[in-house]
């Protein structure tokens, strides 16, 4: 299994690496701030003049696709899917070819994950005050 972070690396991870590192079971649930956050990435990127607002509307547009695929649960995870980064990776790749490289210029994983992670909650927040006063009315 080919790995999008395993450019330093020879030999193929071990399956049973890959198995022990996969958080794809629990993070699936971030898709929706994964794609968010990265549709912001692509327009700042194109806002600034990294990328073309050509690229810059391919990406908006195959991340949008990509939401579709999750929200109407056609989304199909590959074995590879580590995680929801590179599941949503892979799959802008498939969809829009060699440009859903150009997404993560100036980006770590550590900032998408935080990102991602930090939307989530604010929306999980936001679920649970509702529920707390439902609960209390």
């Amino acid at each position: 299994m080919a790995k999008l972070w395993g450019g330093r690396f020879s030999e193929q991870t071990d399956e049973l690496v890959h198995k022990f590192n996969a958080s794809i079971s629990i993070d699936a649930r971030l898709y929706r701030e994964d794609i968010e956050g990265s549709i912001a990435w692509a327009t700042a990127l194109g806002a600034a003049g990294v990328i073309s607002q050509d690229e810059k509307d391919i990406l908006c547009n195959g991340l949008e696709r990509v939401r579709r695929e999750f929200d109407d649960g056609s989304f199909i995870f590959s074995a590879a899917d580590e995680d929801i980064h590179t599941a949503v990776e892979r799959r802008l790749t498939e969809l829009v070819g060699e440009v859903a490289g150009r997404l993560h210029t100036g980006r770590s994983r550590n900032d998408q994950v935080a990102t991602d992670f930090r939307l989530w909650i604010m929306r999980a927040v936001d679920q649970l005050l509702e529920r707390v006063r439902s609960l209390q009315s």
